[in-house]
């Protein structure tokens, strides 16, 4: 699943149980071999259906949906057309809507050249523009988020509530070689390809480290992803593992050393905090939400590609100053990211 996926089942696993909401979850995308608790999950569309060349063309489909639902309160994350649709009925219908950013390009206005490539992302953007103005109630992971936010569309989060993860259940232990992972499905956002040349160039300086790479493929470019995954064999000690559960994911973490993250923009990527809370610090290529990484000191901020090489090769040959970090940073996790900001999205919710 994605960033925010994982953040609704967190906020579904403390909100089910209290038996305070009868709760609708309405997505495009889900196993139908599964059946949910407390609440019911309802198909928008097809993946395959046009809708997949932009959110916008479920307009009808989801509003015929909402007015059979006919909700009190609409709680939708990731910026798209969904949020202005969502935000359109809520506005005409008695009904409050809660958007929750996601990313932080989800407060940026379309910054790509207009053209036929692009011209159903546009549209997609400007409903979504729409939503960021008429929603009742906004929500913000970071305080840049905030600053975006009221830079662009001259509005203030009702609210910054950061990301909340679960404790660490796992047991927590790190064995030589240094393990060293990269989270996040293959998508050129994302950039994997820093990460395989990180890899070989620390086979290059000699460094013996175990690198591994967890992700879904690139299903809409098998060139691009079959091209990435030659490289990755051609080098010894890095693993590419594929999607993977998120209860194996944070197994792994419980034995890591370093996370990378090669990403270009990010809202708050919940592998941080997942990495935090299992002593592992961060070292990030370009995303450092509100500074964090430098400002308590648990991971790296770097920059460039060297930089990043640099900060890794300095992590694996101090194990002192990567350990320190590393407690520093569930610490921090701990008191930042647990279950307990749900408590104010649940308030929220609630009024």
């Amino acid at each position: 699943m994605g960033g925010s996926q994982c953040q609704v089942k967190y906020l579904l696993d403390n909100i089910v149980p209290t038996d305070q909401f009868e709760i609708c979850y309405l997505t495009r995308n889900y196993d139908p071999q599964f059946h949910p608790k407390g609440y019911r999950i309802i198909k928008i569309a097809d993946e395959s259906g046009i809708g997949r060349y932009g959110s916008f063309f479920d307009v009808f489909k989801l509003l015929k949906l909402l007015q059979q639902i006919q909700p009190d309160t609409i709680y939708q994350r990731v910026g798209c057309a969904y949020t202005g649709i969502a935000a359109h009925y809520a506005r005409r219908n008695n009904c409050k809507m809660v958007w929750h950013i996601a990313s932080d390009r989800d407060a940026y206005p379309f910054q790509e050249q207009l053209s036929l490539r692009s011209i159903t992302r546009y549209i997609d953007k400007k409903i979504l523009e729409y939503g960021v103005r008429s929603s009742h109630y906004i929500i913000a992971q970071t305080n840049q988020q905030a600053e975006y936010l009221k830079k662009h569309y001259g509005r203030m989060p009702t609210k910054v509530i950061p990301n909340f993860h679960p404790l660490p259940r796992e047991n927590i232990k790190k064995t030589n070689p240094a393990k060293i992972v990269w989270i996040a499905n293959f998508k050129p956002l994302k950039q994997p390809e820093y990460f395989i040349n990180l890899a070989r160039d620390l086979s290059v300086l000699g460094e013996k480290v175990e690198c591994v790479m967890i992700g879904a493929p690139a299903r809409w470019d098998l060139g691009w992803q079959r091209s990435l995954e030659n490289e990755i064999h051609e080098i010894g000690h890095l693993t590419y593992l594929g999607a993977r559960p998120l209860e194996e994911v944070n197994s792994i973490l419980a034995k890591a050393h370093i996370l990378v993250n090669t990403s270009l923009y990010e809202g708050f990527a919940n592998t941080f905090i997942q990495a935090w809370m299992r002593k592992v610090p961060v070292i990030s290529l370009h995303v450092n939400p509100d500074g964090v990484l430098d400002q308590n000191e648990i991971g790296f901020f770097s920059g460039t590609y060297e930089k990043m090489l640099q900060r890794v090769v300095e992590l694996i040959k101090n194990p002192a100053l990567r350990d320190e970090m590393g407690k520093r940073a569930q610490a921090y996790a701990f008191e930042k990211h647990s279950e307990k900001n749900i408590a104010n999205l649940i308030e929220i919710l609630k009024n």
